[in-house]
């Protein structure tokens, strides 16, 4: 979580929200507060898998030891959009390291030409692929790279880098001004899909993202809502438009797409309401030169990212729910009435009350 931070206000006033609320008014009164909380960082994702970086990063360490015998890998790890890594060694010595990649959409991927960007970028790194998985990367620790660090890192952005290939096919209509090509669609998730459209001078990306549970919805609504308030301060911020149920026009004619109460399309730039905005998000500065790279790191992860924080903030609010009820308990505790034992007269006589449920008659001792 390096590449953002996030701060939180201690004046922020979730406590009322919990005061004589229940269900789904609670639920309302704590989204209202948090529209009303402005947050002025969040914390993006990191767009590389930082177990690859970090086991490779402490095995070329250990290589560079005297005698260093290598112990063998055999590691599976799973990331997000259901992406799964095996880590192996390979051969007697151990000295050979294959990182391979599983993607659920891999055949989407291939026609936008996922293959040929991978060459591209790792080289002589890319070889012969495992069995069960789309694509492999093999590093020597005995034959260390002069950027070693720039490639372990490369090595762990294998996962954006193939995601990112119909992002750089797209961009390159928008750059050459090719408008009109065909909607690439690409179900990286069940039940889920990223859609992008070239036009003439901008490119529309729609996530069509399922909400398994319903105060989600609601939690999503706010967050994107700040996306929409954002314009009114930034002009060449993305445009940010929010459809449940229905999709967007731009999606017409398209099979197979889910609708429901738990199904939502956001939108980057959309047609809204038949309407086409006036600037859309993703215009050419976006999608070329220096900002190309950074627009396709933050556009992918978009989906993780909104889940991500609608998760923090129903923890943070559970937890302040329970800090409430525990005060509301050392209220009701201090509150309990004392239990009726011995009483004593003035003169120093003990008895008992006759209504003392422990005893039936009055019990003097002098």
């Amino acid at each position: 979580m390096s590449t953002g931070e996030t701060q939180h206000s201690a004046a922020f006033p979730l406590d009322k929200a919990f005061s004589g609320c229940c269900g789904a008014r609670c639920v309302l009164t704590v989204v209202t507060l948090l529209t009303i909380h402005r947050v002025e960082k969040m914390i993006l994702l990191e767009y590389h898998n930082k177990i690859i970086e970090d086991l490779l990063k402490d095995r070329f360490k250990e290589a560079k030891e005297a005698d260093a015998k290598f112990d063998a890998i055999d590691m599976t790890i799973a990331d997000f959009d259901a992406v799964v890594f095996h880590i192996t060694t390979v051969g007697e010595t151990r000295n050979l390291i294959n990182i391979s990649i599983s993607i659920k959409c891999w055949k989407e991927l291939e026609a936008q030409g996922v293959s040929d960007l991978l060459k591209k970028i790792y080289g002589p790194l890319k070889v012969a692929t495992e069995s069960g998985y789309n694509a492999t990367l093999q590093i020597n620790l005995t034959a260390p790279p002069a950027d070693l660090d720039k490639v372990i890192h490369d090595i762990a952005l294998l996962k954006r880098h193939a995601f990112a290939a119909p992002f750089y096919k797209v961009f390159a209509d928008v750059e050459a001004k090719k408008g009109g090509g065909p909607l690439v669609e690409i179900n990286y998730r069940d039940d889920e899909a990223i859609y992008i459209k070239p036009e003439s001078d901008r490119a529309i990306v729609i996530f069509s993202i399922g909400f398994k549970d319903v105060d989600d919805i609601i939690f999503a609504k706010v967050f994107l809502q700040e996306y929409a308030d954002a314009r009114k301060t930034m002009s060449n911020a993305p445009s940010v438009t929010y459809s449940q149920k229905e999709p967007p026009l731009e999606l017409k004619g398209v099979k197979n797409l889910k609708t429901g109460d738990s199904q939502g399309y956001v939108s980057f730039g959309e047609l809204e309401r038949g309407k086409a905005l006036t600037d859309a998000v993703l215009f050419a500065p976006h999608v070329s030169g220096t900002k190309k790279e950074k627009t396709i790191d933050n556009i992918q992860t978009f989906r993780n990212y909104l889940h991500y924080h609608i998760k923090c903030s129903k923890a943070f609010i559970h937890t302040r729910m329970r800090n409430r009820v525990r005060t509301f308990l050392q209220i009701l505790n201090r509150a309990r009435n004392e239990v009726a034992g011995e009483k004593k007269t003035i003169t120093g006589r003990t008895f008992k009350r006759a209504d003392d449920p422990q005893t039936e008659s009055m019990d003097y001792n002098i």
